[in-house]
């Protein structure tokens, strides 16, 4: 059986073809794009391969290698198969098998191992991924070795994505696409904020007749009316929203700027389906209470709706939709049936799926738009689980899709040996040869350990300026240069870091001698990093909001949507005056920077904003380019702290994320309530999330670690302290009820900026991961840190306790404030002092 490449847990590592051709870089393997494929050894494969109905898949060995029969077709050596819902109901219910033996499956990525003489955007070595829409074909099918497609059906997979992420889209996008931008005739190139995508009846409309298959030729041209087609600001229902299909068309139609209602398990699965931008959820629990619902919401005027579940929840789909008026109908697709009993001034469709593979342009478009779409990060993949066992792994894999114990994820089943490294100490990444560098050689550690969309996240502090992150004369193995800033970069994302936060200072002190400018440090950041999201601090009086805007918008494009901003509305008095800025009192502080933040958010949605505030005025201001919006992002996340009222009443009024401070258990309760109800008021819950501060010393021990906190309060630079102290007086105890920053803090907190020892991050990893799950308890989602030495304890914290998290996590752990309080809470509870 030749074997070529192999995957170990989304690694994909070319092997030598034994005759000593191996890959090289770009992905593309040696030699003179020689056919690769005739040296190998032993042109034989194993296929999966069904013998009857209601029977189960039978491993075959030594079965036929297909061959290439036109010249836009190639050979794709399997590396991942995505498991379908059909793939179990053919067998089971006798359909869609045209003889016997039949090879099944529908979703695969691999790599190229042999093309056509034409020209073509595919080239040997790429590693693709694709669908087989062309059933009736069974060298197309994935349940094989190798496959046959077109190079118009595959893409490219991007090389920040696993191969096994791959083998889960192309059927759920195809489907999605075809649904929504055929049946019901969106049109994508009306995208704006990320890659502009095709008008898929255009497209069709101006195809040969001949090339589309008769029975869905009306559907393709004749579908629906250039006049009814779907519009910005539609509303458009799916139901079965957590599916894969279901996912994708809620983020297809979110680009064009459709409201989208998602009829799902709410309990289950709300949280993601907010994440990729629904606007409304419904619970699938109760039908009729559903359809209430939604003819509530849209005032009886949905239109459009996607059914991704059966012919019983699309018959309870179309009562939603509103009742015919004039020419105007209303329009359902069922991706796996429709009602028996029709409405009237309803128009029904099926999604028209082989116009993919029998229309080259149509499949072409779409795949180029997909690669586009996904190094862009304007589509979030399906969530994945991971079956073992190869092609023999599959009918158990089955079983569990048929006995619906996975739910709004994709089963990817792996193809191949197990490898981790090339006889020669080298690995592969994508199709890529790379010097073995040991478990963090790239991102793969980071991609298993952040799966879970419900996880709390982890940031560190950059240290862009020098003196360390604590204010003490004690030895810190932690430097300030670019270059050491980078390479701290790069560990972080590798050990499951997703964000990092840049200071700004404009002037040296408290041991901060040298500072680089916050926005242009982090941009150099970006471009040395894969995932690593960056916040960029701004601070408005030297900033005004049009040039920030600007900037940010530009660096989001270079970086692919990776930069995000914290607004600091200032606490260092001297640091204004030195500059020629007027320094205001604190509440108007804080007013700015509320003003600042809501000309940010309009000069990037808004195509022409307009603004008249105390401190800040614009007068149809064309900012272009936007920023890159996503589904769940629609501009740069913006981050903002402080303790005040006014902090508070700034974060629940315009910012996404609220930094705070160390703190007791009663603070964080009181202090996270507070900025809820705030939002609550400016019509905004749920809309503000929360990031924490803290200072880690992960030691074997307790007791050592605590020695070292106490070595660094000892060592503390008393002169620098002090200063700091009297300077933040200005954004703390000065406000009018003593709430603000650093209100509280005494002479040994302060040797920490931002209070990161009050978090009580310090002891073994054990016992720092049980403190973040009760945090996350709380309502942390992002948790910010700093560390003594970056140039050891970064990595320490990702191999150490990041994965103790991830398990806890998964074990269901961060979730019951009450139980998490029964065994962390009296480490955080305010002490009182005795009378």
């Amino acid at each position: 059986m030749p074997s070529i490449l192999r995957e170990e847990n989304g690694n994909t590592e070319l092997q030598t073809n034994g005759d000593g051709n191996a890959p090289k870089t770009n992905g593309h393997l040696a030699g003179n794009h020689e056919d690769a494929f005739r040296h190998l050894p032993k042109p034989q494969q194993d296929i999966l391969q069904l013998h009857g109905p209601r029977q189960k898949y039978c491993l075959e060995k030594a079965g036929e290698i297909p061959e290439l029969r036109s010249d836009r077709e190639i050979l794709v050596q399997v590396v991942a198969i995505g498991l379908n819902p059909v793939d179990w109901k053919g067998p089971d219910y006798d359909f869609g098998l045209p003889s016997f033996p039949w090879v099944n499956g529908r979703d695969f990525a691999g790599i190229v191992v042999k093309t056509s003489n034409g020209s073509s955007r595919i080239e040997i070595g790429d590693v693709v991924f694709g669908p087989s829409t062309d059933y009736r074909d069974v060298r197309k099918a994935a349940y094989q070795e190798y496959l046959v497609t077109t190079d118009f059906n595959v893409a490219r997979l991007p090389a920040q994505l696993p191969v096994n992420t791959g083998a889960a889209i192309g059927v759920a996008f195809v489907s999605a696409l075809l649904a929504l931008g055929v049946s019901l005739g969106l049109d994508f190139s009306s995208v704006t904020g990320a890659s502009k995508g095709p008008d898929l009846l255009s497209i069709l409309r101006k195809s040969d007749r001949d090339e589309i298959p008769e029975d869905v030729r009306e559907e393709c041209v004749d579908g629906i009316k250039d006049t009814e087609r779907p519009q910005k600001g539609d509303w458009f229902a799916i139901w079965g929203a957590s599916s894969s299909t279901g996912s994708m068309a809620l983020q297809l139609a979110k680009l064009t700027g459709l409201r989208v209602i998602c009829v799902a398990d709410v309990v289950r699965h709300g949280s993601r389906l907010i994440d990729l931008g629904a606007d409304v959820l419904v619970d699938r629990q109760n039908p009729s209470r559903a359809i209430e619902i939604i003819r509530s919401v849209t005032k009886g005027k949905l239109r459009f709706a996607l059914d991704t579940v059966g012919k019983e929840t699309a018959t309870q789909l179309q009562e939603s939709l509103q009742n015919p008026k004039g020419d105007r109908q209303a329009h359902l697709v069922g991706l796996t049936g429709l009602p028996k009993v029709r409405l009237s001034g309803v128009k029904y469709h099926s999604v028209p799926i082989k116009v993919f593979h029998s229309v080259p342009a149509l499949g072409e478009t779409a795949m180029r738009w997909l690669e586009q779409l996904l190094v862009a990060k304007g589509l979030e993949p399906p969530d994945i689980a991971l079956a073992d066992g190869g092609l023999e792994g599959i009918n158990e894999a089955l079983d569990r899709l048929r006995n619906g114990t996975v739910s709004a994820k994709r089963i990817v089943v792996p193809i191949g040996q197990k490898s981790t490294t090339e006889s020669d100490g080298h690995t592969v990444k994508n199709g890529v040869k790379q010097e073995a560098e040991g478990k963090f050689d790239n991102l793969d550690y980071a991609d298993k350990l952040n799966a879970d969309p419900q996880r709390i996240r982890f940031a560190y502090w950059v240290p862009n300026v020098s003196g360390g992150l604590v204010i003490s004369k004690i030895e810190q193995r932690t430097g300030w240069s670019f270059e050491q800033n980078v390479e701290y970069a790069k560990t972080a994302e590798r050990v499951g870091f997703e964000y990092a936060l840049t200071q700004i200072r404009f002037m040296a002190g408290y041991g901060a001698e040298n500072q680089h400018e916050s926005v242009s440090f982090s941009q150099a950041l970006l471009h040395f990093t894969e995932r690593l999201t960056v916040m960029a601090a701004l601070l408005p009086g030297p900033w005004n909001p049009a040039i920030a805007a600007k900037q940010i918008a530009s660096i989001d494009n270079y970086c692919k949507g990776r930069i995000a901003v914290n607004v600091v509305s200032g606490w260092f008095k001297q640091e204004f005056t030195s500059i020629g800025q007027w320094w205001l009192d604190h509440g108007e502080r804080y007013r700015r920077s509320r003003e600042f933040i809501a000309c940010l958010k309009g000069i990037w949605t808004q195509d022409q904003f307009t603004f008249k505030g105390d401190f800040y005025q614009f007068h149809d201001y064309p900012l272009k380019p936007k920023p890159i919006a996503r589904p769940g992002r629609p501009y740069p996340e913006i981050f903002q702290g402080g303790n005040s009222m006014d902090a508070r009443e700034n974060a629940a009024a315009v910012s996404d994320y609220y930094f705070m401070n160390g703190n007791t258990l009663e603070g964080f309760q009181t202090q996270i309530a507070d900025v809820k109800e705030r939002a609550e008021k400016h019509g905004r819950a749920g809309g503000v999330k929360f990031a924490l501060n803290g200072f880690v010393i992960a030691r074997e021990t307790e007791e050592e670690a605590i020695k070292v906190l106490q070595e660094i309060q000892g060592k503390a630079n008393k002169e620098a302290v002090e200063a700091f102290a009297d300077a933040v007086q200005n954004a703390g105890a000065s406000t009018a009820n003593k709430t603000g920053m650093w209100a509280n803090s005494k002479f040994e907190d302060l040797v920490q900026y931002n209070d990161g020892f009050k978090t009580k991050l310090i002891g073994t990893p054990e016992q720092i991961a049980d403190r973040i799950l009760l945090l996350k308890s709380l309502g942390i989602n992002i948790l910010l840190v700093a560390f003594l030495h970056y140039d050891d304890e970064i990595q320490q914290f990702g191999e150490q306790v990041l994965p103790l998290v991830r398990k806890l996590e998964a074990e269901g752990r961060g979730k019951d404030e009450a139980f998490e309080i029964s065994l962390t809470g009296d480490m955080y509870r305010e002490k009182k002092d005795k009378q």
